[in-house]
Order: structure tokens, then C-alpha cells, then sequence
């Protein structure tokens, strides 16, 4: 289903949306930096723009995400469930990061299902904005997250000049459509058409497509890297965590307890596993100790064969963050090469 509004009309729209809950999109903060942020104003939402360094995860997967208050009661204690039902509403999401936030909702789906997670995720809607031109470090064309979405959004809006077709993905994007209804028209075969062109002109500019990801994981799930390639690759991971905090699939977390007056709120803390203390456990005993039994497991759980049948695709959306962040190039792109060819660039 695809309707058309006009680019003059859009504000109209947001600020509809903005009566029914909270917005969530890009602005530019007084740096000149472009980040997600919960907004006041339909103006405040920038529309060319630089994908932001921080995936817009945090909003349904915070960095410190309070679970459980705690209380003593003479010599018990009593447990109650913090929720967050605050409808959201994520607009002009890029769709690596659409296709992000589907992809740790599937996650926590499984079970055990993660009901503080899924909560926040069920009252978002995911209005993502096509990419017409890619990003000069991403490759989501290698993952099926991008330019263009077949799925994974609530709606996807495509800039056709004067106006944006809106395509409709799910029943949430029915009710935002519905929320200014008479803002929309029904979209004409040349608009569809000229989102198809679109489509067709982003995926071009990415040049031949090939397929690295699948000989990387034909390699990595039948135990063909040598141990020699992890270390080598390890030497130069500086264990700054950096990957893992702007990765939008990425979800390691550690529990810590914030006490105060006879109180504890138990906070999900989202956790790197490239840190050496992540897998320290309270006997002294760490499994994964060395950098390179660390980074083997990362790029075990990114691109194993295993891992693809459980999630359904790989756990990379193609978006280049890690490689604007990683200060020893051992960045998605630069392993799957790495695993493909059999050796380590110096």
C-alpha cells in the first residue's frame, strides 16, 4: 500500500503525530553534529543528512535500562517491574537502522522473551527514509538492509522531489497514516515507478555485486580460520569497545544494582564483548581471556552459518559505523576480507 503527501504538507503530519506521543529523529544539535533525539517541533527535523554516529537503538534498547525497583520491608523485600509504555514514534530512520531494530526485536522474541525490551519495541513506529544516496562507507546491499527496504519498517518515506511516497509496512503504519489521513492521497503508478528508478540508481552505485559475506561464513562455520589469522587479527583490536556501542545489532549487557535509601533499581547495562572482563567470571576463571578468542566469538555470532539459521540473516546491517569508529581496522569489512582471502592486511 502506498499513499503520496506532499512535502508541504509533512509538517502538518508530524505535528499530528506529536499529539498522539513522543518523536523521536535526526536534528542537529549547536556542534553542527547530526544525532537522534526526542523533538518539541516538527522543525527541528533534519532531512539531508549524514546517517548519526549512535544508532537510534537507544530508544528501544537504552544504555542503562532500568528493570526491576527493588525495596526491603522489614526482613523481606518486595520486586516491582519498572515498564516504559510511552508510544514512540522513530521518523526518518535510515533503513540499515530500520533493519537494526527489526532484527533485536527478533531476538528478544525468542525465548526467553524479553518483556521490557518488547514493550518498548511494540509501542514504536519505524518510519524509516529510503537512501537514494548511500552512505560512502556503507554496504548494506552485502546484508539486505538497504538502500531501499522490502521490509522491516512501519512506513518508508522516498523523496520524489515535490513530495514523498509513503509506503505502508504494517498495521502501526496504517494508524500513522491514519493519524492525517486527509494529507495523503493514493500514490499513482509514475510515482511507484519513479521509487522503483530510485531504487534501481542506489543499488547501482554500489558497482558489481558479489557475495563476501557468504564465503566468509562458509569459511568461519566450518572451523577454516586458522587460529594463527584470530590472533594476528586480535594484535591489532585495542579493546575500546567502540564496534560493539554504535553497532545497531549488537546487544551484550551486564546487570549492575543502583542502591540508595533502602532502595535498588537492577539496570540492564548494554556491555561489550571485546572487554576482558565481560566473560570474567566470579572464580577468576575467564573462558575468553585472549583478544582473539574475544574477537573469534564476535564475528562467530556476525557471520556463522549457526547463527544466520537462528537469526534468519547475518547480525550486521551494513551501515559503516564500525568502520568510522574502529581505530585498528578490525571492522566488519576488513575481517570478512580477512576470513575470505586467508590472511591479515599489514
Amino acid at each position: 500500500m502506498a499513499f503520496t503527501i506532499e512535502k508541504k504538507a509533512v509538517t502538518r503530519w508530524l505535528e499530528k503525530l506529536l499529539e498522539s506521543g513522543e518523536m523521536v529523529a535526526p536534528v542537529r544539535t549547536s556542534c553542527g553534529d547530526v544525532v537522534f533525539s526526542t523533538i518539541r517541533s516538527a522543525e527541528q527535523v533534519v532531512w539531508d543528512f549524514p546517517n548519526p554516529l549512535h544508532p537510534p537503538k537507544e530508544f528501544v534498547l537504552p544504555q542503562t535500562d532500568p528493570i526491576v525497583k527493588i525495596r526491603r520491608n522489614g526482613q523481606h523485600h518486595e520486586v516491582e517491574a519498572i515498564h516504559d509504555g510511552t508510544r514512540r514514534f522513530l521518523f526518518n530512520a535510515r533503513s540499515c537502522d530500520a533493519k537494526g531494530i527489526a532484527f533485536l526485536t527478533r531476538m528478544h522474541e525468542m525465548e526467553p522473551a524479553d518483556a521490557s525490551y518488547l514493550r518498548r519495541s511494540g509501542n514504536l513506529t519505524v518510519i524509516s527514509l529510503a537512501c537514494a544516496t548511500p552512505c560512502p562507507l556503507g554496504f548494506c546491499i552485502c546484508t539486505d538492509s538497504g538502500p531501499f527496504l522490502s521490509d522491516s519498517y512501519d512506513a518508508q518515506l522516498t523523496d520524489l522531489g515535490e513530495s514523498y511516497l509513503v509506503e505502508v509496512g504494517s498495521a502501526k503504519g496504517e494508524v500513522a497514516v491514519s493519524e492525517a489521513q486527509s494529507l495523503f492521497r493514493k500514490a499513482t503508478e509514475d510515482e511507484v515507478s519513479q521509487r522503483n528508478r530510485l531504487e534501481v540508481a542506489a543499488r547501482n552505485h554500489f558497482g558489481e555485486e558479489t557475495c563476501h559475506f557468504a564465503s566468509a561464513m562458509r569459511r568461519i562455520s566450518t572451523g577454516r580460520v586458522p587460529d594463527a589469522l584470530w590472533e594476528k587479527m586480535g594484535d591489532w583490536c585495542l579493546e575500546c569497545g567502540g564496534c560493539n556501542l554504535v553497532c545497531p545489532t549488537c546487544y551484550c549487557f551486564s546487570v549492575k544494582d543502583l542502591g540508595r535509601d533502602g532502595t535498588w533499581i537492577r539496570c540492564r547495562l548494554r556491555d561489550s564483548c571485546q572487554y576482558a572482563a565481560f566473560t570474567l567470571e566470579a572464580s577468576g576463571h575467564n573462558p575468553r581471556a585472549q583478544r582473539k578468542d574475544r574477537m573469534k566469538r564476535r564475528f562467530f555470532h556476525k557471520v556463522s552459518a549457526q547463527y544466520y539459521t537462528r537469526d534468519g540473516t547475518v547480525g550486521c546491517v551494513g551501515c559503516g559505523r564500525c568502520i568510522k569508529v574502529c581505530l585498528g581496522t578490525t571492522h566488519m569489512p576488513a575481517v570478512v576480507a580477512a576470513i575470505r582471502k586467508g590472511k591479515w592486511h599489514e
